[in-house]
């Protein structure tokens, strides 16, 4: 049984490691206009080379371009990509920041959970802080709970 889990959990991890790749790229394309294998070894704390492997794999899986000294550019399947791991980590990030966790731990655990849930869960996710948003004496009533005031 134990070998059935470690099976699965492997290709999770491998999908987690592109999804921080591409949310990455994409945050550093938005912040300075251009991706270079140096920013994204120094945003994700991995050596260079491993940054160039990870981003020939991403190109030949069609999640980006990627031209030799001149830098790389997301597709349309990277950029959706991109956009979900973000939509997913905002959406956990602003419903633990609610429940009163610094954000500091709240984008910490976003980072961790983001891969791990359902579009469904996500979607869950998202509805219940948009509901707290516009219903704020639920959102008291909680934190009065939990011992988050």
């Amino acid at each position: 049984m134990w070998e059935r889990l470690v099976a699965t959990a492997q290709p999770k991890r491998d999908i987690s490691r592109l999804e921080d790749y591409l949310e990455a790229i994409y945050n550093l394309d938005q912040e300075k206009g251009y991706i270079s294998t140096s920013d994204i070894s120094e945003r994700l704390g991995v050596r260079p080379a491993t940054v160039s492997s990870m981003v020939a794999n991403l190109a030949k899986k069609g999640y980006l371009v990627h031209e030799r000294y001149r830098g790389m550019k997301l597709t349309d399947p990277g950029m959706k990509v991109a956009r979900s791991v973000i939509r997913r980590h905002e959406a956990i990030f602003d419903f633990l920041s609610m429940l009163g966790i610094g954000k500091e731990v709240a984008y910490e655990d976003a980072e961790g959970i983001e891969h791990h849930l359902h579009p469904i869960t996500i979607s869950k996710f998202e509805r219940l802080v948009d509901f707290l948003k516009k219903n704020p004496h639920y959102l008291e009533k909680i934190k009065e709970g939990i011992g988050g005031t």
